[in-house]
């Protein structure tokens, strides 16, 4: 009951609303997308102000990432090199956006990052937030909250090609909510979920897909499409695999210091409707 009184039972209902349908595209995929294939080395690490540059596979495909807030970044690997800011909709006469506002907003504070190369791995961070490693022999990425503490961690790199996955470390004791209106299902470990709308409203079925779910483990990640789905929180596997149907890879991450489910909860929705915005709330 802790729980709920902490974070409130209409901010878990409401972050499972998501406004957008997510319909087969009826827009073609641009022909200047090239790389295909699964993230294998780390070339380059970059950084500018709040944001950073990497170079992956002997310069075969580039990402970046840009820091928001110590606890928010955002990880986009663009086969195109675009990097564009508004995920591309389902058909033309969407408007919608999944952000409130730019990256470049003033409501953010964009922490300079840092860059420390070692033998083995670039680190990135900020002077009291989170920490970003990346493997160079094998391009995984491993995230780290501001006590030191790893929060996520991948156990294979970014795959990209007509879909994007990714997979990560699953503890035995780390549970995973969100997803949308999941009809019947509210913790999702040990089962497979779809980010997809079955226009459903009876057990198992999803009425209102959101590509936003959060970790016990101190983690949540938003990804930024509108396109189809796929997650999997060990149904099957002993590791974490989420599937998007798209040929780049773009997420906000958000990340928690605290120590019990109660706070880790509440400080990653109060980051998610950061750049999401606040849920409407009745009187």
């Amino acid at each position: 009951m802790k729980f709920f009184k902490k974070v409130g039972v209409s901010a878990i209902s409401l972050v499972t609303l998501f406004s957008t349908a997510f319909a087969i595209p009826t827009r073609p995929v641009s022909a200047a997308e090239e790389f295909r294939g699964q993230l294998k080395s780390v070339d380059s690490v970059k950084a500018d102000g709040n944001i950073v540059d990497l170079s992956f596979n002997g310069g075969a495909v580039e990402g970046r990432i840009t820091f928001l807030e110590d606890g928010i970044f955002r990880y986009n690997v663009d086969p195109t090199g675009k990097f564009d800011q508004y995920a591309t909709p389902n058909s033309a006469s969407h408007t919608g956006t999944i952000q409130a506002q730019p990256d470049d907003s003033d409501m953010y504070s964009h922490p300079d990052a840092t860059v420390n190369e070692t033998a083995d791995t670039y680190e990135i961070s900020t002077e009291s937030g989170t920490a970003i490693v990346f493997d160079k022999d094998t391009a995984q990425m491993t995230v780290k909250n501001a006590k030191g503490d790893v929060v996520m961690s991948e156990n294979k790199s970014l795959t990209i090609d007509s879909s994007t996955v990714q997979n990560l470390k699953q503890d035995e004791d780390e549970y995973f909510f969100g997803g949308g209106t999941q009809n019947g299902r509210f913790t999702h470990k040990g089962k497979t979920i779809n980010i997809k709308n079955e226009s459903g409203w009876t057990d198992g079925k999803v009425a209102s897909p959101n590509p936003f779910y959060w970790s016990t483990a101190g983690y949540g990640v938003l990804r930024n499409t509108f396109k189809q789905g796929t997650y999997n929180f060990g149904n099957g596997i002993d590791n974490v695999q989420t599937t998007h149907n798209e040929k780049e890879f773009d997420a906000y991450y958000f990340v928690s210091n605290d120590n019990n489910v109660a706070n880790i909860a509440e400080t990653l929705l109060n980051d998610y409707y950061e750049v999401t915005g606040n849920p409407l709330l009745l009187p």
